[in-house]
């Protein structure tokens, strides 16, 4: 006789899962993926940064030169100079950390390529090998991710530049400040196209110049959507900046470079994996052509 009268007989198949079970819920599902993969992304994250160390080094000393004269004549003509001193450094290293954060999460090339395969993959709920997987997709992606990377450093530096001069211009010419205001909400817009921009890239076989054409057409068709997963990757964003102000804790900024950017890029490809799957043939994510996880090519546009 299995078990002892019947009871803990594990001969016995188990009652299964019901095949009229309702999805979960993607929130769910989320956390799920967060607590299970949890390990891999921090090390994915840490990765991540070390690679881009030497690129984030260069943003570093730029962010400081920029900061530096604008904490000085804010402070100008404050007394007890030491203590201002003081606040000022902590204030230039903080902000640039965080800054140095949001360009992970913006895009710093083919790096953001090999990271955005591994973490997009883990939304899918896919295998894949943080270390090989991110160094492979990050040269399969070198080119695109070099072009963008560039062409993402001059539009910030033409638009910043732009902002500021109609900015002053609109002081003495108030009619002005409509294209200071065109300006910021253009760049905001581009800031939003970068949501799908690498997701596509490591998904489709595109050329640079169709990626951020179909990014703009799913930041204007998705609008809302858009500026609520924005909102909510903004809010996440800050949080350990938030907590650094109001705690006066520094080490809080380690869970940018550890943690923080792989659960920004979860949320991301959560979200992108819906819309692509929504707006794009399905059967196009499943082929393989030369090395992309699409045969989408240049054509083959929205």
């Amino acid at each position: 006789m299995a078990g002892f009268f019947g009871f803990f007989d594990y001969t016995k198949p188990g009652p299964g899962v019901p095949e009229d079970l309702p999805p979960k819920s993607k929130f769910i599902v989320f956390f799920e993926v967060l607590a299970r993969k949890f390990w891999k992304l921090c090390w994915l994250n840490i990765l991540y940064f070390l690679v881009s160390l030497p690129v984030l080094v260069v943003l570093y000393l730029l962010i400081g030169s920029y900061l530096i004269p604008v904490m000085e004549s804010a402070t100008k003509g404050v007394q007890n100079l030491k203590d201002i001193q003081t606040v000022q450094s902590f204030l230039i290293n903080a902000i640039s950390l965080l800054l140095l954060s949001g360009f992970m999460v913006f895009g710093i090339g083919p790096t953001t390529a090999g990271f955005t395969y591994v973490v997009r993959n883990f939304a899918r709920e896919e295998h894949a090998w943080v270390t090989s997987d991110f160094f492979e997709h990050l040269k399969k992606n070198i080119k695109e991710g070099f072009i963008a990377f560039i062409a993402d450093l001059l539009i910030i530096f033409v638009f910043s530049i732009a902002i500021r001069f109609y900015s002053y211009q609109s002081i003495k010419y108030p009619s002005v400040g409509i294209i200071k205001y065109f300006l910021i909400f253009t760049f905001i817009v581009y800031v939003m196209m970068h949501i799908y921009i690498y997701p596509m890239m490591v998904t489709y076989n595109l050329k640079v110049r169709h990626i951020y054409k179909n990014a703009f057409i799913f930041t204007v068709i998705k609008l809302p959507h858009t500026i609520g997963m924005f909102l909510l990757m903004l809010s996440v964003w800050l949080i350990p900046f938030l907590l650094l102000l109001t705690t006066g804790f520094l080490l809080v900024l380690l869970l940018y470079p550890i943690i923080w950017v792989s659960i920004l890029g979860l949320m991301q490809n959560f979200y992108t994996n819906y819309v692509f799957a929504q707006y794009l043939n399905p059967q196009k994510q499943e082929d393989q052509a030369e090395g992309k996880d699409g045969d989408i090519t240049g054509d083959d546009q929205l």
